[in-house]
């Protein structure tokens, strides 16, 4: 089956719609092992009426996986709130499909997220120009510019020196396997269970 990424706002959808997506990604999200509850997908999904949704959609156009993103534009960065993929699909680079085309969208210099998993990490690493991912094992020190792309978010400005923020989260988040395992022994080894790792990639969108 064909499937195809495309991308709308929440003033796309009628509250009908709007209330069948979050079903249904709802229960992407419990297959997934990322279990959560209505309300809080809801929020995810239509809580910001400027937010971007990317879908994955197949033939029959069920929705097979989904990411929300903030377009800071007037500070050149995307804020990617999250990624979740129907295990159907799972380990056929979709994952690295919708990053490439947020990217291509929103033609922003930077992509950041906030995430308790180790394969964002890992599909952002695939993005990011000549390796200017943080944090990382060879940056001693994270540029100035990068904490003030850091400050400027809700969700990642209580960022401490390793990037990390405490008690993002109010339960417990699984730490999902990831092929190389320095990202889980190096990367994201000092987090506890209610963290959240921020992440940065410098996408070179303007060269």
């Amino acid at each position: 089956m064909k499937n195809k990424i495309i991308i709308r706002t929440p003033k796309d959808f009628s509250d009908n719609e709007k209330d069948k997506i979050t079903i249904r990604c709802l229960e992407i999200a419990n297959k997934a092992n990322f279990p959560t509850y209505y309300q809080d997908m809801y929020d995810h999904l239509f809580g910001n009426e400027f937010a971007e949704l990317f879908f994955i959609i197949d033939e029959s156009k069920e929705i097979q996986g989904f990411a929300t993103c903030d377009n800071c534009i007037k500070k050149s960065y995307t804020y990617l709130h999250g990624i979740i993929i129907h295990p159907y699909i799972q380990g056929k680079g979709w994952g690295l499909k919708l990053l490439q085309e947020i990217i291509k969208k929103d033609k922003n210099d930077f992509l950041t997220v906030r995430t308790h998993n180790p394969r964002i990490y890992e599909m952002m690493g695939q993005v990011a120009y000549n390796g200017l991912i943080f944090p990382n094992i060879t940056f001693a020190e994270v540029p100035e510019e990068i904490w003030e792309i850091i400050y400027s978010h809700p969700d990642m400005k209580d960022a401490d020196k390793d990037l990390i923020v405490r008690g993002a989260y109010p339960d417990e988040k699984i730490m999902q396997t990831v092929k190389d395992k320095s990202i889980k022994d190096v990367i994201f080894k000092k987090l506890e269970k209610n963290d959240a790792q921020v992440i940065i990639v410098c996408t070179n969108v303007a060269n």
